[in-house]
């Protein structure tokens, strides 16, 4: 790679090579990415390498938010679960019962939205666990007297804060 190159550019222009130019091909393709800005990035030079013309991406995984249960890396060759602990959460029951949470919500304009919400909560959730950072303590983070939108914004949190661990507790779930 020439020095001063963008190296995203330079990564999609080399995967549109080894997937021989096919876009179908390119689309069976799994892109493993340190963060999920990297993902932005990489899915922006696609962009840019084809114009912007639409294309199929390849399934771009963040390293960070990969979900052990997918690696099964970790996994006992003989089935058993050699830590004896509740199973995590399935992906789409975790997004669904947030959704409904976010719902719930006084000022969620609608399903799409509390959708996305969902998927912002489950992010931090995730951002949070693989950081080793607990969620307690948000409201130490800003003063009280900073800006109201953030005080809304701690209110939302409390679905992340007090419901959701009532809920992994009552599932028995990680």
């Amino acid at each position: 790679m020439p020095a001063g190159a963008s190296f995203l550019d330079a990564l999609a222009a080399g995967i549109w090579r080894e997937a021989d130019a096919d876009p179908l091909r390119l689309a069976r393709a799994t892109v493993l990415l340190p963060t999920r800005r990297a993902c932005r990035g990489l899915r922006d030079a696609f962009l840019r390498l084809r114009g912007g013309e639409p294309l199929l991406l390849p399934r771009m995984q963040p390293l960070g938010d990969i979900d052990d249960d997918e690696l099964l890396l970790d996994a006992p060759a003989d089935g058993a679960d050699a830590l004896d602990l509740p199973p995590a959460i399935p992906h789409l029951e975790r997004l669904l019962l947030l959704t409904r949470l976010a719902l719930a919500r006084e000022g969620v304009a609608g399903p799409g939205v509390a959708a996305r919400l969902a998927q912002a909560l489950a992010d931090l959730l995730d951002s949070a666990a693989i950081e080793g950072v607990s969620l307690d303590r948000l409201e130490e983070l800003v003063p009280a007297d900073f800006a109201e939108h953030w005080q809304m914004t701690l209110e939302f949190l409390g679905i992340v804060r007090t419901h959701w661990p009532k809920i992994l507790a009552e599932r028995d779930r990680l």
